[in-house]
């Protein structure tokens, strides 16, 4: 049986989509790409948070063998003090920004 619905879809055909269009899928990975959904955001905003804090945790362990024994060499000096900075960078701007803003979002659309 041909509802309302169907037989106007049947008449007008879709327009043509347009650049600023808003994407409508609703499953797979390009719908985690182009979401509206809050929750979404918020998973998408913690993962990265994740990957993040599994990258400032190598950073601290290169620094940490370092200073394990007396003239280590597994760093430069030079090395040693970008590895220190970017390990402080990475945590607070990488790492905990985006896991704030990931429980903001999930919690508070």
């Amino acid at each position: 049986m041909t509802t309302v619905e169907d037989a106007s879809a049947l008449l007008h055909p879709p327009a043509k989509r347009s650049l600023l269009d808003r994407p409508r899928a609703t499953t797979g990975v390009w719908s985690w790409f182009t979401t509206v959904d809050h929750k979404k955001i918020a998973v998408l905003y913690g993962t990265t948070a994740m990957f993040f804090f599994l990258v400032g945790g190598i950073e601290a362990l290169l620094i940490r063998v370092q200073l394990a024994q007396p003239d280590g060499t597994v760093l430069s000096a030079a090395r040693y003090n970008e590895f220190f900075t970017m390990h402080g960078t990475t945590m607070v701007f990488l790492m905990g920004m985006p896991l704030a803003a990931a429980f903001g979002n999930y919690f508070l659309p």
